[in-house]
């Protein structure tokens, strides 16, 4: 599956108000061990120094039955279990860690929903400043309710009540304009699509 960075672009340039942090973009990335420790700390500027700071993002690879990051800093290597830790921040870009897999995830949108998209393609694109990128592991899309909740799959099915999106949606009963809209579509520019008409009001309306 392909990701394509216009959209990724056009929302950056909405988060950072259009301005451009070019050499900062480089700067390392930083793991948290827990949300308090992100959500105490952080700021409107991503860039900022945050965090535990662990160099350069090398790879993401399977490690004795569990995904593993690989950092590089000072030109020590350093692994990093996706499982004991909340998440990351890599140029500017915050990933939540998943508990599928446990793989990370990578925040796009924050509002009366997180909504997220595949950690895999983005860490790739990220890494090697490129436009495209595939994954073969998780889903395309995912949503949670706020940047603290359990990270569901995007894919609501109807009668659906025993997965975790089924049970996602039973639980937040005020979000089904948007769980309707996104379906069983597994599509990503449509789910992106429905994520954007839904915060700024507009899906569910005649």
């Amino acid at each position: 599956m392909l990701l394509i960075t216009a959209f990724l672009r056009k929302m950056a340039l909405v988060a950072m108000g259009g301005l451009s942090f070019v050499e900062v973009v480089k700067a390392q990335a930083y793991i948290y061990p827990d949300a308090d420790v992100y959500l105490k700390h952080r700021t409107a500027d991503p860039f900022l120094p945050l965090g535990e700071p662990v160099g350069e993002f090398v790879d993401l690879y399977p490690n004795m039955g569990q995904w593993t990051l690989l950092f590089e800093k000072d030109g020590v290597k350093r692994k990093v279990k996706c499982k004991d830790i909340w998440g990351f921040m890599y140029k500017g870009v915050l990933f939540r860690i998943n508990d599928e897999g446990p793989i990370p995830v990578r925040l796009m949108v924050e509002g009366n929903v997180c909504y997220y998209e595949n950690g895999f393609a983005h860490l790739y694109m990220q890494r090697e400043d490129a436009e495209l990128g595939t994954f073969d592991v998780g889903y395309a899309s995912y949503l949670s309710k706020d940047i603290r909740s359990p990270i569901v799959p995007a894919v609501f099915k109807e009668g659906d009540t025993k997965t975790v999106s089924g049970r996602f949606r039973t639980e937040y009963p005020a979000l089904e304009p948007l769980f309707s809209c996104i379906g069983a579509q597994e599509g990503m520019d449509p789910v992106r699509q429905c994520v954007v008409d839904f915060e700024a009001g507009l899906t569910g309306n005649p």
